[in-house]
Formats: C-alpha cells, sequence, structure tokens
C-alpha cells in the first residue's frame, strides 16, 4: 500500500512472493527493511518501524494494514551513532577523554574539563573547530546539560551547554563591577581549528571547511537582563514593554478580548543563562572576527544597569547545519532561539512569527491519508484560550534562526491551513495553575494542502502566527505564546495506491487450450479472468473486472464492474497474488472479439487505476475429422508385418492437433497431420484418434481398425544329437531361406546332454561350433536361448556359449560372468554398441536366486532384443517343471548388422545343448515352454 523510501514509490519487484517463514518475532519493535517492516506489522497485528527510513527527525511505521505514519520533528530527536545503533538526544554531560560532551547529540563536541584546553572542541567529519577562553579555566561543575566555569573574571561565570545540534555558550556577569571590567565590555574568545569563520550580514557566523562547505553556523549574539518589571532600565536600542490594545472582534476571537491577561508564568519571571525572563530586557551583541578571534561588543547601556536587573547574560549560540525552525521579528530584533515565539511580546512590543520546515521526503508521490500538526505551549499571556494560525509559506533558510519579517509572509499573504485555541499559565495570575497545553492543527485545509506539496518538494514549510487570515489580531496582548521547540511534529498517515492489474492467461482446464494468452481463444461461455495484484505493502485487495467490446471506456459494457464477481486478496509485503473473477452465464456470445481490464483497491480505500485492456473471443465449435488412411495398415485388412513401420494420415477441418492412441494405450498429441506407428505384436489392432483447436474444442473419436500380420516363424535350432565322431551339428529349424548347420572345431565333441546329446567344448582356442555365415539379421528383433551345464566356473570369468560376429566383436553373446551381480556370478545377455574394438556394451544379467551358476547343474538361458521398444532382456530358468526363474531388462544399444558367422561354446566350458536363435520377440510364456522341456 504505501512505500516509504527516499522519496520516491518503490520499484516494482520482480521477485515471487515470500516463502514460508519461521514464526514472526513479535517482540521486535522494528525492522530495517521496509518490506520485512510490513510483513511483520501483518503477522503480529501491529505497527512495526521501518529503521531504515529513520533520521535525526523523522520516524517512519508501517500497520497491519499496510498504511505508513510518518512523524517528522522540527529540531533533532535522535543521534545516529557511529556504529549504527541509533540513541534518543541524551544531552547530559559525561566524562570523556579530554573534558565533558553530551550522552547524545547530533553535534560531535567536547567540553574542557578545565586548563587550557579549548573551551569547545568540534569534529565535523575530517573538520575541527575549536573555541578557546582567553585564560586557564577552572574545573566545571557539571549540572545536567551544561558545564559551568566560576569566576573566569571577578564576578562573571561562564556557562556551556549542550544542544540537540550544537551549544551555547554564555557569560553570566553577576554584578555592576564586573560589567565595568574593560574584559567584559570588550569579550574574546579565540577561534581554532580547519573551519574557517565569517561573518554573516545579520550578526552570525559562517563556520566552513576548506571547499567552503558551511559546517556550523552561529546565531546573532543577544544579551539579557534579569528584570522582573517593567519599571527596569531598558536599552537605548530597544523599547520598552507595550501594553496591546485589544482590537474589533474577529470570527475567531474568544472573550477574552479586554486586555486582561494574566502573568507570566513564575518560572519565565527569572532570568537564567538558558534563556531570558518574560519581562526581562534584551540587547543585540556586536559581533565581529578579528584574525582568530571572536570578539563581542555587549550593548554599553545594559552593561550599565542597576544592580536589580543583574545579572546579565551574554550569549552566542553555535548548530550544525541548516535550522528546521526559524522566527521573524517584526523590529528585526534578535532572541535567543530556545522558543518559538508568537504575537505581541510584552516586553518589547516587536511581533513575533515562528516558522517550521518538516522533512517528508518518505511520503513523497504518495496519497497522504491524515495529517496534523502538533505541538506543545508553554506559556500564554491569557488566562483563557486566545487564536494562534497555521500557515503554509514558501521555502525560507536562516543560519542566525532569525529570518526577515518579509521572507514569508503570513495572514492573507500565505496559504491558511488551520487555527487553534488554547491557554498555558502557571505563574498563578490566573488564580489556577494552567498546565502546558497540546496544540493540533489538522482538517481538510493542512491534509489537501500537504497531499499537494508532497508530489514536488521534500519538506513542508509552515508558518506560525497570531494573525488570522485576514491580518487582524496581531497587535492583541492576550495573543502572546510561546512554544516548546522540541515537542513540534508532522505527524501524517499515508498510502501508495497498489500496482494496476496485470491480466493472466485464462486457464488450460477449462477455459483455453493453446491461445489462452490476449488475444486469447477460449471455448467457454462463462471464462475466468485472472489478474495478477500487487500492493507494495500487502493487506487485502479488492479487485474488479469490467468487460466491453471494445478496448474503451467509452465502448459497450458486456458485463460491468458491479456485475462481475469482486475478488479479495491478501498479499505480505511487496508479494504478488492472483485475482480471479467468473463471467456470469448468458453474458456473452461466441464469435465476438471482448475486452477486459482490472483495478484494485487497497483497505484505505486507494483505488490503483484501470490496468491495461485484454482481449478475448471465444471460439465452442469443435473440429471435424473425417478420415483416417494407411498404406502399411489399410482399413480392416491385413497389413505389414509386425515390427514395421507405417505412417497413418489424418484428414480434418478447423483443426489445429490430433490426439491419437492405439488399443487404449497412451494418447500421443501431435501437430503434424502424419504420424508413424510401428506395431509391436500381430493381429488386430485399432488406432483412436480426435481432432483439437486452439481454443481446446475436440472432436468426436474415429477409430481405424487394422491388422498386423504375423511374421513367419524362422528360427534355426541345433539338438546335437549326432554322435561321434560326426563333426557336424544339423541345423533343424525352419522358416530360414537355408539351414546353417554348425561344424565342430578343436575339441568339440558330442556327449549326453540334457534333452539327448549335447555338445561338450573345453573353452580352447578353437574348441568351438561355428556356422556359415550369419543366422540373425541383427538389426531386428531376436532371441536366442540354450540348456548349458558348466563345468569349471572358476576357470575363465567370462564364458560365452552363444554369440553371432561382427567384423571386429559379436552384436551379442549369452555368457557366464564373474562379475554379474556384485561379483557374485551370473547369467548375462550382452550387445555391444558398435562394430569397432573395444565398443562399450549394455548387459543384462540374473540368477542370483533362480538357476545360479553351479558346476555340473544344468540351466536355461535366453537372451531377447526387442528393436521395437529399444529394450534387452535375460531369463534364467532353473526348473524344467515350471516357469520360475529371473529376468532382468536393459536398455539396448543401438542396432546395428553383425554379417559373420553364429558361434556356440566360444569360451565356454562344459556342454551346451537345444541352442536356438529365433528372427522375433518370443513371449515370456514361449520362452517358458521352452525352458520346460
Amino acid at each position: 500500500m504505501l512505500w516509504a523510501g527516499a522519496g520516491a514509490v518503490a520499484p516494482l519487484a520482480a521477485t515471487p512472493g515470500p516463502a514460508a517463514a519461521a514464526a514472526a518475532d513479535c517482540s521486535t519493535s522494528g525492522l530495517e527493511d521496509v518490506r520485512a517492516a510490513a510483513r511483520l506489522a501483518v503477522d503480529c497485528g501491529k505497527s512495526v518501524e521501518v529503521l531504515g527510513e529513520r533520521s535525526e527527525t523523522t520516524q517512519v511505521f508501517v500497520n497491519a494494514s499496510g498504511v505508513g505514519r510518518l512523524e517528522s520533528a522540527a529540531v533533532p530527536q535522535r543521534v545516529h551513532r557511529a556504529d549504527g545503533s541509533w540513541a534518543a538526544i541524551d544531552l547530559a554531560l559525561r566524562s570523556v577523554a579530554g573534558g565533558f560532551a553530551p550522552v547524545a547529540s547530533t553535534a560531535d563536541m567536547t567540553f574542557s574539563g578545565g586548563g587550557t584546553s579549548p573551551l569547545v572542541t568540534w569534529r565535523e567529519g575530517d573538520s575541527t573547530f575549536k573555541l578557546t577562553w582567553p585564560g586557564v579555566l577552572p574545573a566545571p561543575r557539571i549540572d545536567g546539560d551544561t558545564a559551568i566555569y566560576d569566576g573566569v573574571l571577578p564576578d562573571v561565570n561562564l556557562h556551556v551547554t549542550a544542544g540537540r545540534s550544537g551549544f551555547r555558550h554564555v557569560l553570566e556577569v553577576l554584578t555592576p563591577e564586573a560589567a565595568a571590567n574593560p574584559a567584559v565590555q570588550q569579550i574574546r574568545y579565540g577561534l581554532g581549528g580547519t573551519m574557517r569563520p565569517t561573518r554573516t550580514a545579520d550578526g552570525g557566523l559562517n563556520l566552513a571547511d576548506a571547499a567552503g562547505t558551511v559546517l556550523v553556523q552561529a546565531s546573532p549574539a543577544v544579551m539579557w537582563d534579569s528584570s522582573i518589571s517593567p519599571d527596569a532600565i531598558q536599552p537605548a536600542s530597544v523599547s520598552t514593554s507595550l501594553k496591546a490594545t485589544a482590537t474589533a472582534s474577529e470570527s475567531d476571537a474568544t472573550s477574552v478580548e479586554d486586555g486582561d491577561g494574566g502573568s507570566p508564568d513564575v518560572t519565565d519571571l527569572i532570568s537564567n543563562a538558558q534563556r531570558p525572563g518574560e519581562l526581562a530586557s534584551s540587547a543585540q551583541v556586536g559581533v565581529a572576527v578579528s584574525g582568530d578571534d571572536l570578539v563581542l561588543t555587549p550593548d554599553a547601556q545594559m552593561l550599565s544597569a542597576p544592580a536589580s536587573a543583574f545579572p546579565l547574560f551574554i550569549d552566542p549560540a553555535f548548530n550544525r547545519g541548516r535550522s528546521q525552525w526559524a522566527y521573524a521579528t517584526s523590529n528585526g530584533e534578535n532572541n535567543d532561539t530556545t522558543t518559538a515565539r508568537v504575537g505581541l511580546n510584552p516586553e518589547t512590543g516587536a511581533r513575533y512569527r515562528s516558522y517550521f520546515s518538516f522533512n517528508t521526503s518518505a511520503i513523497s508521490d504518495t496519497t497522504v491519508l491524515t495529517a496534523e500538526i502538533q505541538m506543545k505551549l508553554d506559556h500564554s499571556y491569557s488566562c483563557d484560550p486566545t487564536w494562534v494560525h497555521l500557515y503554509r509559506t514558501p521555502t525560507w533558510s536562516t543560519t542566525s534562526g532569525r529570518i526577515s519579517w518579509t521572507t514569508a509572509p503570513l495572514g492573507s499573504a500565505a496559504t491558511w491551513l488551520d487555527s487553534w485555541e488554547g491557554n498555558a499559565n502557571q505563574a498563578g495570575g490566573c488564580g489556577a495553575t494552567q498546565q502546558n497545553a497540546d496544540a493540533v492543527f489538522e482538517g481538510s485545509s493542512l491534509l489537501t494542502d500537504l497531499q499537494s506539496q508532497v508530489q514536488s518538494t521534500s519538506s513542508y514549510w509552515v508558518g506560525l502566527c497570531a494573525c488570522n487570515p485576514d491580518n487582524q489580531y496581531e497587535t492583541d496582548q492576550q495573543r502572546w505564546k510561546k512554544f516548546f521547540t522540541d515537542q513540534t511534529y508532522l505527524i501524517a498517515t499515508y498510502d501508495v495506491a497498489p500496482v494496476p492489474p496485470v491480466g493472466l492467461a485464462f486457464t488450460t482446464t477449462t477455459d483455453c487450450y493453446k491461445q489462452c494468452s490476449s488475444p486469447a481463444v477460449v471455448r467457454s461461455f462463462t471464462p475466468t479472468l485472472q489478474a495478477q495484484v500487487q500492493d507494495r505493502f500487502g493487506g487485502v485487495l479488492e479487485t474488479a473486472f469490467e468487460i466491453r467490446t471494445s478496448a474503451s471506456l467509452t465502448g459497450t459494457i458486456a458485463v460491468s464492474s458491479t456485475t462481475m464477481p469482486r475478488a479479495f486478496v491478501t498479499t505480505v509485503g511487496n508479494a504478488t497474488g492472483v485475482a480471479t473473477s467468473k463471467v456470469p452465464s448468458g453474458s456473452l456470445v461466441a464469435g465476438v472479439t471482448y475486452y477486459w481490464h482490472a483495478t484494485s483497491k487497497d483497505e484505505a480505500g486507494l483505488w490503483s487505476g484501470w490496468g491495461s485492456w485484454y482481449s478475448f473471443t471465444i471460439d465452442n465449435t469443435p473440429p471435424t475429422l473425417s478420415s483416417v488412411v494407411s498404406a502399411e495398415y489399410p482399413s480392416k485388412a491385413w497389413g505389414a508385418t509386425v515390427g514395421a513401420a507405417g505412417t497413418f494420415a489424418f484428414t480434418a477441418s478447423g483443426a489445429n492437433e490430433y490426439v491419437w492412441s492405439v488399443d487404449g494405450g497412451n494418447a500421443t498429441t501431435t501437430a503434424s497431420t502424419t504420424v508413424t506407428y510401428t506395431p509391436a505384436t500381430d493381429m488386430v489392432h485399432t488406432m483412436r484418434v480426435q481432432a483439437k483447436d486452439n481454443a481446446g474444442n475436440i472432436s468426436g473419436a474415429l477409430d481405424y481398425q487394422f491388422w498386423v500380420s504375423p511374421l513367419p516363424n524362422a528360427y534355426s535350432l541345433w539338438t546335437f544329437d549326432e554322435a561321434d565322431p560326426s563333426r557336424t551339428a544339423a541345423d533343424t529349424g525352419s522358416g530360414f531361406t537355408t539351414a546353417k548347420p554348425g561344424t565342430l572345431g578343436g575339441g568339440a565333441h558330442f556327449v549326453p546332454g540334457k534333452l539327448n546329446n549335447a555338445v561338450n567344448v573345453s573353452g580352447a582356442t578353437g574348441d568351438d561350433v561355428v556356422t556359415d555365415g550369419p543366422v540373425l539379421d541383427t538389426t531386428k528383433s531376436f532371441t536366442v536361448m540354450a540348456w548349458v551345464r558348466p563345468s569349471d566356473l572358476a576357470a575363465q570369468p567370462l564364458q560365452t556359449f552363444a554369440t553371432q560376429d561382427g567384423a571386429w566383436v559379436s552384436r551379442f553373446q549369452l555368457q557366464y560372468r564373474q562379475d554379474a551381480n556384485g561379483g557374485k556370478g551370473g547369467w548375462c545377455f550382452t550387445m555391444t554398441a558398435s562394430d569397432v574394438a573395444n565398443a562399450s556394451k549394455v548387459l543384462a544379467c540374473a540368477g542370483q536366486t533362480v538357476g545360479k551358476p553351479t558346476n555340473n547343474e544344468w540351466v536355461h538361458v535366453a537372451g531377447r532384443y526387442d528393436q521395437v521398444t529399444g529394450k534387452m532382456r535375460v531369463y534364467v530358468m532353473g526348473d524344467a517343471n515350471s516357469c520360475a526363474g529371473e529376468v532382468a531388462e536393459s536398455t539396448a544399444p543401438a542396432s546395428w548388422s553383425a554379417t559373420r558367422s553364429f558361434v556356440i561354446g566360444r569360451t565356454w566350458r562344459g556342454d551346451v545343448d537345444d541352442v536356438r536363435a529365433y528372427q522375433r520377440v518370443l513371449s515370456d510364456t514361449e520362452i517358458c515352454q521352452q525352458a520346460s522341456q
């Protein structure tokens, strides 16, 4: 909702919403990051400070609803320490190396601990300023924020007081005799350090660094006496106090118009080193810079005042940076800056106005919801409430604390904001003690004006005057007031409108299919509109949707924002949410292009404004699928054999995609009008096809039946039922063009076997049975199997009993491997990736629980390669009376053609019987049948 960030609205984050986090620590009162603070405010239901926005004069808070609050003070309230921590202003002096310093002030300064050290040492970055007393200083008395150096001259004390952003040093002259001292009649302080002093036109001082940047400013020096009666001697330059005459009544006047004011606050009657008494006389002090000396020349007439006017106080004050408050006087007189004065000064007859500047950079470009300026009334001349008026002024600047009377005119020449009436008088002259009063300026004029100003400036400038907008009553003595400057605040709550919603794509589950983003094509008459919504500080967003027939606010409304259901979405921090609204039935028709947009409102009532336009068209007409044809597999007729690829062509109108499946298997979606399918089994199959358009409308199903011819049962079989001394093993299989008898080599010979006779080989080179040329086309599916009885498994790690060779390597091997099954040994079907030396191999191994490799035990082993599925399997059957066995499967390497001999028993040690090689995939049942003989 809001963003309190360096005078600008925060950029829209592109990051997703935060993941679930640990439970919030609700004991935390503030967090550095504004979004983290907003999340904590929501989690804990309380206001949380944004520590990253804290300054010496401002604080920013965010509450659980995402509304921010700025508290901007007229004077510093806190100090940012070097270690990054913050501390409330605490001007109590404490002992430090080299003297005394305030606990927490925005000015880095040290007061002398006595002796010849500088009275004040001020550090501002790399620059320093030193103010010295021309003599040895005694050890000071510490009184809160003040170091008092007694007897720096006879009957003269020196007070140095820490301030929020500087210090003031006041010479207290106790007696007329002390005032006659030439060292008092012209007071000299030494100026040292790297800062260079320059006297200003109004009698103040600027202290600048080497680059000319003013770092420290001193207001014009003033002095005051301890008079408590209008009969006290007045300096020639200042008129005696005047009793104001009541003027004609005004619309905001109270009954106090007769001049019967109460006495000043009794505490205000007594002058001290901090401020003059209410009825004290004051005078300006001459200020000059002579070499490295600051020379003060007090008013001569005040120095010659009677004893009753003593002690006298002579005060210059130093502060860092530009002051955020100032005063103006009608006669140009200077005064101290300890309090903000308004109205007719009963001492001098001068009219006073006070001015304040509040830092509002945190609320630039925001919407201000509420605004008030709070002040604390310290003293009023009147015992009854009297009015004071607040105005917005032009910008001003001061180095001395005082601005010219004409710099920022008030009354009819300024923008009136609000007025307040009140009184506070603790002197007792009103019949009862009147405590300090809270002055609050608020209302629509202030709110509207502040909202206007924060759009173009980072400060808000106001002035306080006894005068009304008709320039009346400023000379009414009853309106004299004094306010505390350190309790003057601008308090504003504010918000930032939500981000305009961003349209999202329609959902594919119910509304659309391919063209879901604008310009979308949907198939539903009640689609759900979706928009991304975002509030920079989270909270509940209410989102309204509207549909028109053109992308214009003047276009015909198809569904109004009051008809479309409102969406309420809660977001946290700067995370986004999704607002949805389903179009009511009966609102839309097919074939029309509609345009929609959305707007969001936060909990403070701020609307985002309409987002961009997005469009959609309704298409609810499904495509028409007319035919499916295949040359290889014609409809309801015998086609190609199993394993042969067939092309199937679709014909449809209005289609963008096709969904097809065979025999109820997994459906495949394609944008092509032709697909290729290779049957893995023979006999009758059915392909089901449906056409689909961009909107997701789907046609009725078209079933295409085709018949797959079975492969001929081509196989070779070597029973080894011959007897020695024959050297040929007959091929008694069928289906191949020619039989492939095997020739016994080396010591291979016939022996009694599993079914009748078998062949026995020793594993020696050339001790095997070899055909003349290949038996199988190894690029196609095949199955090989044999009964084997090992005689010495430990003799060789690899013992192969059936294989077919290529030029360099064999395409497959049925074999025993010692390294199979984790080194326990096993029966493996091995296939080689290519016909090159050292080509990679893929294995499928079994025989861990059934048919475990054992010397002198018969076992049935089969290997199957399925060219259609790309899978290879090994079958180990150890029980001739059942199909109990183990099967292992792997993905076969790419096929290649092994064109050389089929070899039986190449490295085998033992007997081999009933070797079979089929040019097709045998089913598990068929393999089982062979193993059950």
